[in-house]
């Protein structure tokens, strides 16, 4: 069996610590020349107030308007929403904004999608919470019928449509890759049914070992080919970013510590996530300044990326 090559993505969240979007955009086209495969954009829609909060946790952008931008500044770098909570998003209007990204920036959209865990947003949005699974399940259904269906129709409980025109596609005829967020039978479920991929943020080397077996044998019954499944992480760092980590530890994920590890360290950890069946790690560093941010993805470009290539 061929060893898979490891790609690498990276995050410029928290988006609070650019003076603007043109230094983002700058680091993002840095990251590009030095070979990373995306930048990962992660969303809240209408988080709670939190008085005394850092901005980080309140200024996020909406994005497909971000890509968009990033888009026209890079050429090959792609876009990973890590996630998009779908049942934010109308289904329709969502797939219109993504096939028409995806079109723009000549196919580089790689959607991350979670059902989202924040309660009080869900309340302040007015959308019933216990039902996120199946908003989520729907409204992902419904926009693969439009990107992929020369005559798009959808009969469901949350949206329906028919006898309809739906233009531009997405560059791929199979439309957008569907990463699924997520850990446990549901989130396993979606992705041997719909998914393209599998994109958990909380998960230990077992957990996502566990968590491949399970998927695929989810997928074989279905008549799909486990073997092709894309394996992505969001959790792997070579710095220590307290406050990302809080943040991480806010969502769930209860092994994201803060971390230091050497470049011989991270090459031999990275192996034995790629061994577990991973082919995409964003890598997490720390950073305060965009200079930094750009300092530690060259060094991680120049002294660990090699060995998987």
């Amino acid at each position: 069996m061929a060893i898979q090559q490891m790609e690498f993505g990276f995050s410029f969240f928290p988006y609070a610590r650019f003076a603007d979007i043109r230094e983002a955009a700058e680091v993002v086209r840095f990251a590009e020349e030095l070979g990373y495969t995306a930048v990962m954009l992660p969303e809240h829609l209408l988080p709670p107030r939190w008085p005394d909060a850092d901005m980080a946790t309140k200024l996020w952008y909406d994005l497909p308007t971000l890509a968009a931008y990033l888009a026209a500044t890079t050429s090959r770098i792609k876009f990973l929403t890590s996630v998009l909570v779908v049942p934010y998003h109308h289904p329709v209007e969502m797939a219109k904004a993504l096939a028409t990204l995806d079109v723009l920036s000549g196919g580089r959209v790689m959607l991350g999608v979670g059902a989202g865990w924040m309660k009080a947003e869900f309340r302040r949005l007015g959308i019933p919470f216990q039902e996120r699974g199946a908003i989520t399940d729907e409204y992902l259904r419904a926009m693969k019928e439009l990107w992929t269906s020369d005559a798009p129709s959808f009969s469901g409980h949350y949206v329906s449509f028919d006898d309809v025109s739906f233009f531009p596609k997405p560059v791929r005829p199979t439309g957008i890759p569907l990463l699924i967020g997520g850990t446990g039978a549901r989130p396993f479920q979606r992705v041997a049914e719909i998914g393209d991929g599998w994109f958990p943020m909380t998960a230990t080397l077992n957990v996502i070992r566990e968590g491949i077996s399970d998927i695929a044998r989810r997928m074989e019954p279905l008549g799909r080919d486990p073997a092709g499944l894309w394996v992505g992480y969001t959790g792997f760092g070579v710095g220590s970013d307290p406050e990302v980590a809080r943040m991480r530890r806010h969502a769930g994920d209860a092994a994201a510590e803060p971390v230091h590890r050497s470049p011989e360290e991270s090459i031999a950890e990275i192996e034995r996530y790629r061994a577990a069946g991973v082919t995409f790690l964003s890598v997490g560093f720390e950073w305060r300044q965009p200079d930094e941010l750009k300092r530690e993805l060259e060094r991680f470009a120049r002294q660990v990326m090699p060995a998987f290539r």
